[in-house]
């Protein structure tokens, strides 16, 4: 017999025995399982009755999704900026996000109703940092607001956004 035929008649035993171990193993388990029965009992159909689940019912607990919207995004340019945004009935939570990465610090406010008119926010953001603030109780709604942003002489760079909500935790 050559050394090739040897090789080959080595590889085939060892095949066959990995394939004859787990057979008699699985023979084996499968000797102790007992017989099947069948159940005479009448099986009841109450259970497969269907529901509409489209249409809430009293004392249905509805789960409403979370519901929020940017309004604003913008990257800054220039020395001054405004955008507006509507806050649509049922909305009135707010949050402003300011990155400012110019080098002159960014005043900002946020007015209701026109670039002067009730203040509803205001601050700095100085350069290298970010501001962000979720308004504290939601703002009237079906209201028009004014975002404005000023950094002097100095052009602004950096990014503005805007975002409403439903409550304040969702944002």
């Amino acid at each position: 017999m050559s050394m090739k035929n040897i090789k080959k008649a080595s590889v085939l035993s060892v095949l066959s025995l990995a394939l004859a171990i787990p057979l008699t193993a699985s023979a084996a388990a499968t000797t102790d399982v007992a017989p099947a029965t069948t159940d005479t009992t009448a099986v009841s159909q109450s259970a497969n009755t269907s529901t509409d689940v489209n249409t809430p019912k009293a004392g249905d607990h509805v789960i409403t999704p979370y519901a929020t919207k940017s309004v604003v995004d913008r990257t800054l340019r220039n020395t001054e900026l405004t955008e507006n945004f509507d806050i649509p009935a049922g909305y009135g939570y707010v949050k402003v996000w300011i990155r400012n990465d110019g080098k002159q610090p960014i005043k900002f406010s946020v007015n209701k109703g026109s670039e002067t008119g009730t203040q509803m926010l205001s601050g700095t953001v100085e350069p290298g940092r970010t501001y962000s603030e979720i308004s504290s109780s939601a703002w009237p709604g079906a209201n028009r607001y004014y975002v404005s942003l000023s950094s002097g002489k100095a052009y602004m760079e950096g990014s503005l956004s805007v975002r409403i909500g439903t409550s304040r935790g969702e944002l």
